[in-house]
Order: structure tokens, then sequence, then C-alpha cells
């Protein structure tokens, strides 16, 4: 028997850092995302279009592609806090690692490379307060140099070629300077100084064979345009003249003078980027462009003015575009970049993404579609209920996205729709009711209940082209008030309502979509009202589950004795409490209703799995199987159990390894009653943290998908001669940190589609077929 998985849907958001992100001339986008790096094809319309490479072992802090002379993009550079830098290379059409860059005391923190010829110059900056220059030649990589850094961090630096073809290195410390490097030894020549704050970015512009432009920007929010060129003697003059430091760069003198001060962002500036030559028509001019970014929520494109003495740019640097966020609970932008064509790209707080491109038609920018994600660990991953047409998520980045396939004239291809929560708190579960109602938990004590809003309906079968039922219209929307938690509905039409209230940051505005929505849309317009909150837990709420038959929601907090560690049955007519069922000593890891509605499992921290049967006829259960210390098979915590579509076996998977197949059997004395183990349990050696069953049996035997602590997944057929391993997605194709839980689609198709959600911030839908 044959499996073959293909990768359909991959979802994840940047990390917070300045230099996280790079596009090229071929419409890549390269960015560290968790632990990985990931190359972003904005050109592919119907495919997934992010690859995920994992190679580092902590959080990536930068990636920059080296552009060769021709401007062509086959490598790229990854910086992480695992003390350790790398060099991807594209070999028949895979990323590998084809340099590991090791000898930092911490951190790695910022990096850059340049081609020398056809040898390649890597620098690299860490906490450990050094740089470090690392030369590729004849295919070999090998430290050049270390430079101390007497006075203190390395903020960011760039190196650049110069005419002479001889390199330069410029540093930003934290005493707000940048600091200027030549030589073989690389000696401080120079030093700028001007900034009165942290300097976050750096770019260089070739102008000429003897002059070259240095932007900064800095914290100061102020960006200094620094003029370097050859010295050439000039008879002193009466009038008013710049000053101007000499310096010696290679035998050679050069003059650095101050060409202008950029000041029009109102908040910290991060990143600063020249558009790369080979924009616009050659036979003309070039006109330089600087994309700057900001905290202040906006990127600006900075051009110079014609002037009548000097000519065209050559004049005054003006605003020509600026473009950013407006509303919202985003933080600004920690970088931009210019794209291909008329494109720019601007990264956020949130890790979110956003790109603009120049309409001809309109002559104005527009905001484009882009991919997006969760931006902290995944926790919870589902399905909508019978029908699967979305799958929803919650993360510890206090966001509940709802993902869907966006069905275009060039296919179909997966985007998040909707952002129905925007929390205060970290979000640990979730459970879908029906295809319009769902209740999350996060680290309180409070469990949400929200309902689809008509926009969002509205808008799913544009995008989508599916309806999703709906009883009566309800409000139209929601919005959230300062300093609330409750996301509160809005209903148009309704006067006392429709006035935007003093206390509502970003006001609901009902927004007709046909495409999947930007940055802005889904944090302020996407979410759902909340219609009910559920007390009745003393600790933080850690699991959930919805019966099938969308009566009856379960859910557990984090517990140290066995009243904290009762499950509460909840009634979704009234969303009353109806049960409290008492069994297990610590926190209650996961819960699974049976497919038919009628069991309830729960699996725990103290080792043990609990079966609870619905009494006929009423909404209430009594514990009907459990373990014990003699026939729990598991010696470690219980991280997950799941179903079998039919609702005959269920699943549980443990810390230790062990993946155990339970089903009636003959009745016993035990406290298994009429329960036992099916076969022998499956040792895999690895802490298990998923189980789900697939929606099919072929030849009676179980599909079985396991997600793992080390980021593997691996499904499995279970039948009486056993467990067969049909495949197996290692790290680098499925996640590099913590599987926390896998779904499959509920229907029956030839091609069934698996979920996955992890620690390493990733939302995966994989379409498995079996031959």
């Amino acid at each position: 028997m044959k499996v073959n998985m293909e990768q359909v849907y991959t979802s994840v958001a940047c990390n917070r850092t300045t230099e996280i992100a790079d596009w090229n001339a071929e419409g890549l986008i390269c960015f560290g995302a968790s632990h990985s790096v990931v190359i972003y094809n904005t050109a592919e319309r119907t495919k997934d279009p992010l690859t995920v490479l994992s190679h580092h072992k902590s959080l990536v802090n930068s990636v920059k592609w080296l552009r060769k002379p021709d401007g062509t993009c086959t490598e790229l550079l990854s910086c992480s806090a695992d003390k350790t830098a790398a060099v991807w290379t594209l070999e028949n059409g895979q990323w590998t690692v084809t340099s590991t860059l090791v000898g930092h005391a911490d951190g790695v923190t910022c990096i850059h490379g340049v081609y020398d010829d056809e040898e390649l110059l890597v620098y690299t900056g860490s906490i450990d307060s050094t740089v470090k220059v690392w030369e590729r030649r004849n295919g070999v990589t090998a430290l050049k140099q270390t430079i101390p850094l007497h006075s203190g961090l390395c903020l960011t630096l760039h190196a650049h070629i110069l005419p002479t073809h001889k390199a330069i290195l410029f540093c930003a410390l934290d005493d707000h300077k940048i600091h200027v490097y030549t030589g073989e030894e690389y000696h401080k020549v120079h030093t700028l100084a001007g900034h009165e704050d942290w300097v976050r970015g750096l770019d260089v512009l070739d102008v000429d064979d003897s002059t070259i432009i240095l932007a900064s920007a800095s914290q100061d929010t102020y960006i200094r345009l620094w003029r370097l060129q050859k010295h050439v003697e000039q008879a002193p003059s009466k009038g008013i003249r710049v000053e101007q430091k000499v310096f010696s760069v290679y035998d050679e003198q050069w003059t650095v003078k101050l060409e202008a001060v950029l000041a029009g962002h109102e908040g910290w500036v991060y990143g600063v980027q020249w558009q790369p030559c080979g924009i616009g028509e050659s036979n003309k001019k070039p006109i330089y462009r600087l994309l700057s970014s900001s905290l202040d929520k906006t990127l600006i494109i900075w051009e110079p003015e014609s002037s009548p003495q000097k000519g065209e740019g050559e004049g005054a640097w003006v605003e020509r575009v600026r473009v950013g966020e407006v509303g919202g609970n985003g933080l600004g932008f920690y970088g931009s970049r210019f794209g291909p064509g008329d494109k720019f790209l601007g990264h956020g707080y949130n890790g979110s993404f956003h790109i603009w491109e120049f309409n001809q038609e309109t002559s104005q920018w527009q905001p484009s579609v882009v991919c997006g994600g969760h931006f902290s660990a995944v926790e919870d991953v589902r399905w909508e209920p019978r029908h699967g047409r979305y799958i929803m998520s919650v993360s510890a980045d206090q966001t509940t996205r709802v993902h869907a396939p966006w069905n275009n004239q060039y296919g179909s291809q997966w985007h998040e729709l909707s952002r129905p929560q925007v929390h205060g708190y970290d979000l640990a579960s979730l459970a879908l009711v029906n295809s319009t109602t769902f209740v999350s938990a996060a680290e309180e004590k409070v469990i949400r209940v929200f309902r689809a809003p008509h926009n969002f309906v509205h808008n799913f079968k544009n995008i989508v082209g599916d309806v999703i039922e709906q009883d009566g219209k309800g409000p139209e929307g929601a919005s959230v008030p300062s300093l609330g938690l409750s996301n509160k509905a809005v209903f148009i039409g309704d006067d006392e309502q429709n006035d935007a209230d003093d206390d509502n940051d970003g006001y609901f505005v009902p927004v007709d979509m046909t495409e999947p929505p930007t940055e802005e849309t889904l944090m302020q317009n996407t979410l759902w009202p909340e219609v009910q909150k559920l007390y009745g837990h003393g600790y933080e709420v850690f699991a959930l589950d919805a019966s099938a038959d969308g009566t009856l929601v379960a859910s557990a907090c984090k517990a140290t004795t066995a009243e904290h560690a009762a499950v509460l049955l909840w009634e979704t007519k009234t969303w009353q409490q109806t049960q409290k069922l008492i069994s297990h000593q610590l926190t209650v890891t996961q819960l699974a209703f049976s497919p038919d509605s009628h069991q309830l499992l729960s699996v725990s921290r103290d080792r043990r799995w609990t079966l609870y049967q619905r009494e006929e006829g009423s909404n209430s259960f009594a514990i009907a199987a459990s373990t014990d210390k003699t026939n729990g098979v598991h010696s470690r915590i219980i991280w997950c159990c799941a179903w079998s579509f039919d609702g005959k076996a269920f699943g549980t998977g443990s810390r230790e390894g062990k993946v155990c197949i339970w089903s009636k059997s003959n009745p016993t004395e035990t406290s298994l009653k009429d329960y036992g183990i099916l076969g022998k349990p499956l040792d895999t050696n690895t802490s298990v943290t998923a189980l789900a069953f697939a929606p099919k049996r072929e030849r009676n035997s179980l599909f079985i998908a396991t997600g793992f602590e080390t980021g593997v997944i691996r499904l499995y057929r279970f039948d009486n001669d056993g467990w067969e391993l049909l495949k197996e997605l290692d790290r680098s194709t499925a996640h590099h940190l913590t599987v926390k839980r896998l779904s499959f689609k509920p229907t029956e198709e030839d091609k069934m589609l698996l979920a996955s959600c992890g620690s390493d911030h990733l939302v995966r839908i994989y379409s498995v077929s079996v031959v």
C-alpha cells in the first residue's frame, strides 16, 4: 500500500524583527518564521506559494538574498539566536544549506553578504559584541576576520564593494553612531555621528565610479543620507560649504558629508532601502528612490525633486508616496522592501505582510492579496463540522483565524478569510459547534461563544463560492470597545448601534469582498460577535470539544486537584452548565466526543483516560470505563486522544511515545469494564502530541495520523496484523517544533485533507491519497 501526501496550504507570519524579510527580482520573498526560513513565491496563484526550510535550532533573526552582479539570486543568508548563520543555495530546484557559519559565542542578530568577483564575503553581527567576516573561496567557507566591537552591540550592518573592488563595512552600534571599517584586516577608518538614537537600518547606493550614498534609519525618527566619494582638492571658497570629513580607504583619500536629513516619520524608523538598479528605462538618467518603514504605521517612498539649477532628480528630497495602516491594533512596520516592477512590501508588528502595487489605470497604489498567518505557537486547529469548507485555528498570538480556499480564475488557493477573535489573552483551545458557532478558551477562566455575522457569510460565498446556512440574518459584524475583550455585535440600520460610540476603536464597516482581505480589514472588519460567556472553571481553561450533533460542549481547565480537574458539560441551546464529571486528578489535556455524540473521552496528565457514556434520552453522562495504574499501559502524561470515524475505537498517545487503540472487548472486573486494548501498543520512543483517524477504512484497516514533539508527522495503518508505517513527513516537510493538533476533513473523499498546527507558528494542510 502506498500513500501520497502533497502540501496544499501553509500559513505562517514572519518573526517580529527588523531585517527578517527580503524580496528579489524574481518575485521571491524570503523571511524568517519561528526557527525556519520560508520562501514565498508571489507569482504562484494556484498551488501553495510557501516553501518552509528547516535548519536553525532557535529563532531566526535575519534573512537576506545574495544578489549577484547580474541581479539574479540563487543563494540567501540566514542568522539565528542559535549562535549560527547559514548560506542557502538553490541546487536542482531544492534549497540546501551549503555553509554553516559557527563561531559566535551568542545569538547572531544581523547578517549581510556581497560577491567580490566570484568569491563570497559574509558579515555577521552578534550579541557577543563582535562582527565576524567569512570568506568563501573555491567552495570552502572559512572565518577570515573577527572585529571586536569595543563600543558594544552591533544593531545592523551593511557591506559594499567599492568601484575599486574593495569591501567597505558599515556597522551601526548602540552608541548611536555608524562605524566604518576597511582594509584587509578591517580597521576602523571613520565614525559617522549625527543620529540621537539607535540606527536600525542601512543601505548603500552606487552613484558613479567614485561616489556612493549611505542611507541610515534611526529610532530618532530621522533618515540621514551620507555622500561618500573620492577626495578631490578644491580651491577655497568664501561661501557656505557643507562640512566634509576626509579619511583613508585602501590608501585613497575619501570624503564624507551629510547630504540630507529626511524628516517625515513620527515614530522609530526601522527599515530603509534604495530601489534596486535596473528598474526603469536604461537610456535615461536613473531616478533614485528610497523606501522607509516606521512604527508610526507608515511606509514612505522618497525621491529628489527637480532642481532648476542642477536638473531632474537633483533637488531636495520629498515624499512621493505614503501608505500604511489606519486603525486596528497593529504597532507599525518593522521593515520594508522593494519588489519587482511597481511593487513594495512592508512587514508589521504582528508578522503580517502588506504589498502595494501601482495601478496604471487609476494611478493609485493599491494593496494586494498576500499570504499570512499566526506569529506565535498555534495551539489548535479544527475543520468546519460535517462539510469541512474551512478550518479555524487559535494561537498564543491571541487571535482566532478562519482559513478557506479562494476560488478564482486561476484555480484554488487557500487564504485567511476572517479573524473572528482578536483577544487579550493567549488562546489555548477551540471547538466548533456548527458552521457558524464556535467556542474558544484562553489563559482565563472564561469560555467565550461566538457566532458568525452576516458580513462573513456574505463574503464567504463571494470568495469561496459556497453558501453557509445561517439562522436569521443576525448582526452585520462586530467591533471591540477600547479597554475591552468582548466583541460587540453591530447591527446595520439600528440607529442606536450604528452611531460610532466613543468607546469603539476602529468601528466596524461592512466590506463587500471578492478576494481575501488585507491585514487591516482582517483586524478591524472580520470579527465575530461574542454571544455568551461561560463561567464555572477555577483556573485557565485548557481543553474544549463539541459534540457532533451540536448540542453539547465539554470543557476542562488546568488543575492539581480532582475538583478542578472535573469536565464541565454545557448545553448549547441555553448555554447552561448541565453536568460536572469528576474522574481525573490533574489537568485534562484533551477531550473528544464520539462521532455519534453518545460518548465523551478525556485524557489527562494523571496518565489515565476516562470514557463517559451518554444516558439514554438525556444529556447526562456517566463513567463507562477508565484506566488505573494496573491497566493504563501509558506510564507518562497522555497528551492526545481521537475517535475512529465510525466510533468503534479510539486512540491515545502519550509522552513516553506509546500509541494505543482501545475498543469494546470482553467484560472484566477492572476499571476498564467492557473495554480493552486492541493489539499491541505502537512504541515510537518519541513524545506523541497529536492523533487523528482518517475518515475511511480499507480492508478492515484504520489509518491514523500521529504528530510528535519533534515536529514529525507519520501516517500508520492499523489492523489485526499490527502497525504499518505508510508515510513519514520529517521536520523539513511537517513541523520543526511540537505538533499540537492533527485533524482530518470530516468528509470522505478519494483525496483526504489533513490539517496540522504546531509550536512553530505553522498551520498546514496536506492532501492524502492511499493507492
